[in-house]
């Protein structure tokens, strides 16, 4: 039989959810490139790829040895250790496995702001213009760079689409169908969604049209978070159990408030990135950035923000449709209040929530919150949409508007061309310091922008207007979903990024060399630490993007964590779980210098890259140098330290009563790295010890080194402190002889154990505090909704064929 119309539309709508998706990254969809900009490659490439190497083979990654000198993996939330999609690394290639996920998540977004919508109420036809609008506008676009970032915006309105329908007709599978997308929105990394997203629970509330509605809805709103959070306990103890141990994301305020929103980009809401380099991708100038707009990173967070003029012009027409409607002023207020949180250099309100609200203080970059702004914003462009296809007195009107902000782009494009109004006039009355280059790029940027912004409303204007007489709705959709595509695929399409597989699986010239010498010394996982910072490219061969060729200096560079595709370790700490022993030391006044002189010998650093000109100031010997690439920023050298301690080895040990002091005696000259260890001792042990007699305190032999699980053989001639050259972190304990002894800190950062002399067997342990506790929070809660699930829909049934017998 022939399918009715309205299974053709939904067909219809599902194919376009899957296919525009694709359409738009065709060039990662239907190439064998793979994304790899930005932390792509640093972060999650090396920690997903860790992820599926354990447990192919049945093993749990309860501890990442590549960054910092080790971390915890399902501590670090970012590594999102417990999301279902890691199951695609185990059954794909690396990037190709990412390369799915990352497209996914664009169908993901597209199709939860798509059901959220018709839940109000909005036609197929508007509400996918909705879900188009928010999946393919400039920030999720640019968000391809960070994967958790993007995987948390597509679950979000999932979460939102379940929590509506649960607090509307409260059962157990709509419970179930809410949490599960909260969790998920945990479980993809990024904290501050979540919590963002539990406050949009309590909106969503608030949003009830009359109080009784809403104090129904408030204990239902309260079950969903409660739920949410304990089938994410499995994820959430973990996490709490590293804030002792990390380094603080957002220390300051000043850190916290890096990567803000800035009043001048609401313009590229409709005219697109407006202070990109074309191209590069990135920021016009570094200068720019953080004169101008005060990131403090030398770039933006995204690339863009653009939602598309059609989809301006329709939420600008909603607005004036129901600026009376009390539902109207309650979202506006509330998307209004986000985008200030996003302005933190501008309005104080991230400011009072860093100082007052509980967990805010470690959360960074207000920009990240831009989300939950564009979402109602496209949301908004449906309603507006909907309103015209029932008022064709509001499509003429709107047509008229549209062929008259045509004429407005128009003249805008005239005072830029003609008198440089924009980039001569604006930007250089905000900016003093501005230079000819970045204002040329700017100039021209605008002038394209307002050019295609004419041409653009002028199109929707005809648009409506003929919806206004006499052509098909479902024609004029179709019309306007395509103008708002072609819109967006226009302005956004250049800011994702892809690039060669070669990057992940073909090592750079210093890997080569390392891997090698390593093989030949018979030694597991070298250590690296990246001293380089300039690593952007001399000059871009015309075949390759300046992206492709970052990405290929970042792995020649060392850069954290891009050795780990390699088992390579980076010292350095770039993850956030990094202890904060670690990153004090790397973060502390004249760290190159400390780091080529002592830390990297004494941490077991064999290798280190520097910039040519910072190894000729800080020491100049050929000797040391094993490599040397001229490619890289203003060169670099690879070197090899001379005076490496091993990764265990005994020494004699002197007792310090804290970090403080444990600290002040390292850096002092009063230490001897290759005799000493300072152990930070409880009170009442012995300050000092001196060997019993004179020379090497003994021998350490590895007789097992797993993530995990360290056992070593120790021949120790007197009492000594036995060092083992990883990071000290809760979660870690030891045996001597099989018996528990305590894990002092080592050196400020590693861990050290006392031994008597003799022979003795010491093992290292790392269990993941609270891991199993969580999990069983999370399986039994989920247990239970599944068994609740299957209960009530046995009485559904009972109760559906009851009244037929």
């Amino acid at each position: 039989m022939p399918l009715s119309q309205q299974v053709r539309t939904r067909f219809a709508v599902a194919a376009a959810a899957f296919a525009l998706p694709l359409l738009y990254f065709h060039r990662a969809a239907f190439s064998g490139k793979i994304f790899a900009s930005r932390d792509i490659l640093r972060v999650y490439y090396p920690l997903k790829h860790y992820w599926a190497e354990r447990v192919s083979q049945f093993q749990f990654p309860d501890w990442y040895p590549y960054n910092a000198l080790g971390q915890p993996y399902p501590g670090m939330l970012i590594s999102g250790a417990f999301h279902p999609a890691n199951l695609l690394y185990l059954l794909l290639p690396l990037g190709t496995a990412l390369k799915f996920i990352t497209l996914l998540s664009y169908m993901a977004a597209l199709g939860g702001t798509y059901l959220f919508a018709r839940l109000w109420g909005l036609g197929r036809g508007p509400a996918l213009f909705s879900g188009l609008t928010y999946a393919l506008c400039g920030y999720m676009v640019g968000i391809s760079n960070n994967l958790l970032y993007l995987m948390a915006a597509a679950t979000f309105p999932w979460a939102l689409w379940g929590a509506e329908r649960f607090l509307r007709a409260p059962s157990v599978g709509r419970a179930t169908a809410a949490a599960l997308p909260l969790c998920l929105v945990l479980l993809s990394g990024d904290a501050q969604s979540f919590a963002l997203c539990n406050g949009m629970l309590l909106v969503l509330v608030l949003l009830r049209p009359d109080r009784s509605g809403a104090l129904r809805a408030a204990p239902r709103a309260g079950l969903l978070i409660v739920l949410g959070a304990l089938l994410s306990a499995v994820q959430i103890l973990p996490v709490l159990t590293t804030v002792k141990n990390a380094w603080p994301s957002a220390p300051t305020l000043q850190v916290a408030t890096s990567f803000p929103f800035h009043p001048l980009r609401l313009l590229e809401l409709a005219l697109g990135a407006l202070f990109l380099d074309p191209g590069s991708g990135t920021a016009a100038s570094s200068v720019m950035a953080n004169d101008l707009f005060r990131t403090g990173m030398g770039g933006f967070w995204v690339s863009s923000v653009y939602m598309g003029l059609p989809a301006v012009l329709l939420l600008g027409g909603a607005l004036w449709t129901w600026r009376r409607h009390p539902l109207t002023w309650k979202v506006s207020a509330v998307t209004l209040a986000i985008l200030a949180l996003t302005l933190a250099n501008h309005f104080p309100l991230y400011r009072w929530f860093y100082q007052w609200v509980p967990l805010w203080n470690a959360f960074r970059y207000p920009e990240k919150l831009l989300p939950y702004v564009l979402f109602p914003f496209a949301l908004g462009a449906g309603t507006g949409l909907e309103a015209v296809l029932r008022d064709s007195t509001l499509s003429r009107r709107l047509g008229r508007a549209g062929l008259v902000l045509a004429g407005v782009c128009g003249l805008l494009a005239l005072g830029e061309w003609r008198l440089r109004l924009f980039s001569s006039g604006v930007i250089h009355s905000l900016w003093e310091k501005a230079d000819p280059l970045t204002l040329d790029v700017l100039h021209g940027n605008f002038l394209q922008a307002t050019g295609v912004g004419t041409v653009t409303l002028a199109l929707m204007g005809l648009v409506l207007a003929a919806l206004a007489r006499a052509l098909p709705p479902a024609r004029g959709v179709a019309l306007l979903l395509g103008l708002q595509f072609a819109a967006l695929y226009q302005a956004n399409e250049g800011t994702y990024h892809v690039t060669y597989t070669d990057v992940l699986e073909q090592p750079t010239g210093f890997l080569k060399v390392i891997v090698q010498r390593e093989a030949e010394a018979g030694a597991e996982r070298p250590r690296v630490f990246a001293g380089a910072e300039d690593l952007s490219p001399r000059e871009v061969p015309e075949e390759l993007h300046p992206v492709d060729l970052m990405s290929i200096n970042l792995v020649a560079g060392l850069a954290p964590d891009t050795p780990a595709l390699w088992h390579v370790e980076s010292a350095g700490p770039y993850l956030p779980a990094a202890s904060r022993r670690m990153a004090g030391l790397l973060y502390s006044p004249d760290s190159a210098q400390l780091w080529l002189g002592r830390l990297a010998g004494l941490y077991h650093v064999r290798y280190l890259t520097l910039e040519t000109r910072a190894y000729q100031q800080l020491s100049g010997n050929p000797k040391v140098v094993i490599g040397q690439n001229r490619l890289l920023g203003p060169g670099v050298v690879l070197l090899n330290h001379p005076n490496t301690l091993p990764r265990a080895y005994l020494a004699t040990p002197v007792c310090v009563p804290d970090e403080p002091s444990a600290r002040a005696l390292l850096l002092s000259r009063a230490f001897h790295p290759h005799q000493q260890a300072v152990l930070e001792c409880p009170p009442g042990t012995p300050r000092d010890e001196a060997p019993a007699s004179p020379g090497e305190p003994g021998q350490v032999r590895i007789v097992r080194y797993e993530p995990e699980s360290v056992e070593l053989e120790v021949d120790a001639r007197a009492p000594a402190a036995l060092v083992l050259n990883d990071a000290f972190y809760d979660g870690w304990s030891a045996t001597l002889d099989g018996q528990p002894t305590p894990i002092l800190p080592a050196n400020l950062a590693v861990r050290g154990v006392r031994v008597p002399a003799g022979s003795h067997r010491v093992i290292f342990t790392y269990r993941t505090p609270h891991l199993v506790l969580g999990a069983v929070i999370s399986l039994a809660t989920l247990g239970l909704l599944g068994l609740a699930v299957l209960v009530e829909r046995r009485r559904r049934a009972q109760a559906f064929f009851e009244p037929s017998m």
